[in-house]
């Protein structure tokens, strides 16, 4: 019981330092929903199955390294070498291709700011190197409208109009902004 707990400690440590990319592929119910789509395509047994979703997710967290996941599908799951190698393909491809393509994307992302900004800030001044970095001014399509210049004139009160008053007590109804006349 005290590994266990020792385990789970370890492993949330783990997933705190994890990039949010992963974090989010191993809190995804899509990868659970797709390997257990290929378990029942290779018709793998649930306990397979599971033995197939842990190796992934120890792979995920970093425990097991990538290129072992063939060798360890092959002894954990217990299946040929010819399902290991097609499990640990299709794995790749549907788990860590579009994985690797997001961190590949945040990590351009990041350096293209840090690029951006140390073009943009030299020591203590702004700087701007080409013409081509310069932002553009927008342009308003619209101008905007002139600024009023009168004031607002509010309508006159009737004099059958008492502020107070219940609209609906009123006999005279002429002028009351807040009833109709019924012709």
């Amino acid at each position: 019981m005290a590994d266990q707990l020792d385990i789970q400690a370890t492993l949330k440590a783990r997933f705190k330092e994890l990039p949010k990319v992963v974090q989010d592929a191993i809190t995804s119910a899509d990868v659970a929903k797709r390997l257990r789509e290929l378990a029942d395509t290779n018709k793998l047994h649930i306990d397979q199955w599971q033995m197939l979703e842990n190796e992934v997710l120890m792979t995920l967290f970093g425990v097991i390294p990538v290129d072992e996941l063939q060798a360890n599908i092959k002894k954990e799951v217990g299946v040929p070498d010819e399902l290991a190698a097609a499990l640990a393909a299709d794995i790749s491809h549907i788990v860590f291709e579009p994985i690797r393509a997001e961190l590949e994307r945040e990590l351009a992302d990041s350096e293209q700011r840090t690029e951006n900004r140390e073009q943009t800030f030299g020591e203590g001044e702004q700087k701007i190197e080409s013409s081509e970095q310069r932002p553009t001014p927008v342009v308003p399509a619209t101008p905007p409208p002139p600024a009023p210049t009168g004031t607002a004139v509010r309508a006159p009160i009737s004099e059958s109009y008492a502020a107070q008053e219940p609209s609906h007590t009123r006999k005279v109804i002429e002028g009351d902004p807040y009833r109709e006349q019924i012709q």
